[in-house]
């Protein structure tokens, strides 16, 4: 059992309320100055999300970058299995679940969304992978 390890899922009924809720947790992180990283499926993924973090909040921006390798930047952008930041909590916006075998992660954010059947039933999938593997879970 990992009970220190968490999975905390947000649900979301819009793309509108799926980008607030990024920019809200990469802000969070930024402001306490911890490390967060954010891994995504793909290149049109982590296109779409370095955007979002460029234009959010409107009077301002959240410093981030997109890498692979070994860095100190807190709001690290990835689409690979590495963890270059060496963050303790990761924003998941992968249809499959984190692979925290070793334990690097404490946190472990996922976004249900609610509007799409099948990105609701993959959630519903990770869900199950973080139950099994004897994380906390926690729905928001």
């Amino acid at each position: 059992m990992h009970k220190e390890i968490r999975a905390l899922f947000f649900q979301v009924r819009s793309d509108q309320e799926k980008k607030g809720l990024i920019v809200r947790l990469a802000e969070e992180y930024f402001e306490k100055k911890e490390p967060l990283l954010i891994r995504v499926p793909h290149e049109k993924g982590l296109e779409y999300v370095d955007l979002l973090l460029w234009r959010s909040p409107p009077d301002s921006f959240l410093p981030h970058v997109i890498k692979d390798a070994p860095c100190k930047d807190l709001i690290v952008l990835t689409s690979s299995k590495e963890n270059p930041n060496e963050a303790r909590s990761i924003l998941n916006l992968c249809p499959e679940p984190v692979d925290n075998k070793n334990f690097s992660f404490i946190k472990i954010y996922e976004i249900e969304d609610l509007a799409s059947t099948q990105k609701n039933k993959t959630a519903q999938e990770r869900y199950q992978a973080y139950k099994t593997a004897g994380f906390t879970i926690i729905t928001h």
